[in-house]
């Protein structure tokens, strides 16, 4: 027996992208205004980028298993 499987909306698609968009952007321009050395402002970014890439890969991961 094949379960049936469901697929998010184009709308629901378009407003995580714009989500993720609008967080990214913003967090950098926060990062650009920031009073801070470059080091700990590359650190910063270093961090938010391993957050993206663990993100994607754990969605990646649950998709196959299911």
């Amino acid at each position: 027996m094949n379960p049936i499987q469901q697929q998010p909306s184009n709308a629901f698609i378009a407003a995580a992208w714009a989500a993720l968009f609008v967080g990214f952007l913003a967090y950098l321009i926060g990062l650009w205004n920031a009073s801070m050395l470059l080091n700990e402002k590359g650190y910063y970014l270093t961090v938010l980028l391993y957050g993206l890439f663990s993100a994607v890969s754990l969605q990646k991961k649950c998709a196959r298993l299911s």
